[in-house]
């Protein structure tokens, strides 16, 4: 008997069909990733300042998933899932430090955990911004 490698499942009609925005929605994306990236990389972020700019990062977030599209050829289905789970692991830890910063706010894990989320998105939002630009530059031509 010869073994048969099986074939992937096709891509659903949806993702098939999803268009990369145009070059100027994502150069207004990238805009907006860039004042993000600025917000969070300020160097005295409070906890709430860091759960602030969480909050705007998931939003932003909901919305890069389309500006990758031009990307999704090139990008390992495994760099994918890993984005959408960092933005799952952001979301539970601000809910974590939002109940910290009700329950006790001079609590040491909530510092540490401000401090740890802060630094986790600064580099994520460093690498959007590197995915975004290759995006935009794809986008052009």
């Amino acid at each position: 008997m010869t073994p048969v490698i099986a074939q992937a499942a096709p891509l659903s009609y949806a993702r098939r069909m999803r268009q990369p925005p145009s070059a100027p929605a994502l150069a207004a994306l990238l805009r907006e990733q860039h004042e993000l990236e600025g917000r969070i990389c300020a160097r005295d972020l409070t906890m709430e300042d860091t759960l602030a700019a969480g909050r705007l990062l998931l939003a932003f977030a909901e919305r890069e998933g389309d500006a990758f599209a031009a990307l999704a050829p090139l990008l390992d289905p495994v760099a994918q899932a890993e984005l959408s789970a960092e933005h799952r692991q952001i979301a539970e830890d601000l809910a974590l430090l939002e109940w910290l910063l009700a329950a006790d706010r001079d609590a040491a894990d909530a510092a540490v955990l401000s401090a740890s989320l802060a630094s986790r998105m600064r580099h994520h939002v460093a690498r959007d911004g590197r995915l975004l630009s290759r995006a935009a530059i794809l986008a052009r031509g």
